[in-house]
């Protein structure tokens, strides 16, 4: 009986394996831009995944500031204070306090509305400061300041973080009308899932990125207002205890407080909630407000994974106040 000779798979070669894992790496998309909004200075902005977000207080004031990856050889990494809204003649009045002892000013090219200056502050540090209109006499800005080679090699995220640079005003959001229900939304957040019924409707939005898990899969939040007739008495208590009486047992009621709606109806009584849900393992965070007018629960919840939920509940602080029933 003749014996089949077995092949053996050969072993790729270290240098095309090499090879393999640039070409791999050249077909990776770019990171993703993450989603921050400040909730002193209401001032939004995006950076890249690695870049980290701090809060400090120096005097009395209270800022935001970001931090980049620390370039090699670098003391210190490259940094970004926000300059929240500040009444003010100009930009350059503004700018006056940065540029004090600087010496190398160059004013750079800008967008409308937008004044820019490079420098070296009175430290020696190469800068860059960044001041737009808000309007009515307001200005909002950042001021970046590092190494020479951190400057240079971040120059194209800098761009893009002051570009993205804005003043959230919930009166420019837009209207969203759906099922006799009205709410504000950012532009950049994602419409998703409408339905209804005689009785019920429901419509949902979806954040920006917040952070990011494995890599570059992006995490984001949820928020989901609804309407439903309330039964028994129709009022605030009945809607609560038929709340109470949906979740699982996986859901743990954190904190449950009065609420006063934003709107017309200036007798309306709410209640709001922060609840947490999941596994140790998988854990989701969520902040609830419901309200009844004339028999129908209103009823406004925003969600997120646990670790990305402090980034998400500055919006719902804003969107909050600007849902109602029709």
């Amino acid at each position: 009986m003749a014996i089949a000779k077995r092949t053996l798979p050969s072993r790729p070669r270290p240098h095309l394996l090499i090879a393999l894992a640039f070409a791999l790496a050249g077909c990776r998309g770019p990171d993703p831009l993450l989603s921050f909004l400040d909730h002193e200075s209401s001032l939004s902005f995006t950076h890249p995944p690695r870049w980290s977000v701090g809060f400090a207080e120096h005097d009395g004031l209270r800022y935001r500031y970001l931090t980049a990856p620390k370039v090699e050889g670098d003391a210190e990494a490259l940094s970004v204070t926000l300059i929240s809204p500040t009444e003010a003649d100009s930009a350059e009045q503004v700018a006056k306090a940065y540029l004090t002892g600087a010496r190398n000013v160059l004013t750079a090219p800008a967008a409308s509305g937008t004044s820019e200056w490079s420098f070296r502050d009175s430290s020696d540090a190469p800068s860059r400061l960044w001041i737009r209109s808000a309007g009515n006499g307001r200005f909002f800005g950042a001021w970046a300041r590092g190494s020479e080679s951190a400057i240079n090699q971040y120059s194209g995220q800098l761009d893009s973080l002051f570009a993205s640079l804005s003043l959230q005003r919930v009166e420019d959001w837009k209207e969203e009308r759906f099922g006799d229900m009205v709410a504000r939304v950012p532009a950049d957040w994602a419409r998703g899932t409408r339905l209804s019924n005689a009785t019920n409707a429901m419509m949902q939005f979806r954040s920006p990125p917040l952070a990011v898990d494995k890599g570059t899969e992006t995490i984001h939040g949820f928020v989901t207002l609804s309407r439903e007739p309330v039964p028994d008495q129709g009022d605030l208590e009945a809607l609560n205890r038929v709340l109470k009486d949906r979740v699982s047992d996986t859901v743990v009621l954190l904190e449950h407080r009065p609420w006063t709606p934003s709107g017309p109806d200036s007798g309306a009584k709410g209640y709001a909630d922060y609840l947490r849900s999941g596994t140790t393992l998988s854990a989701t965070r969520s902040r609830r407000w419901i309200t009844v007018s004339s028999g129908m629960g209103l009823i406004f919840s925003c969600e997120a994974r646990a670790d990305a939920f402090d980034r998400l509940e500055p919006w719902c602080l804003r969107l909050v106040t600007t849902v109602r029933l029709d």
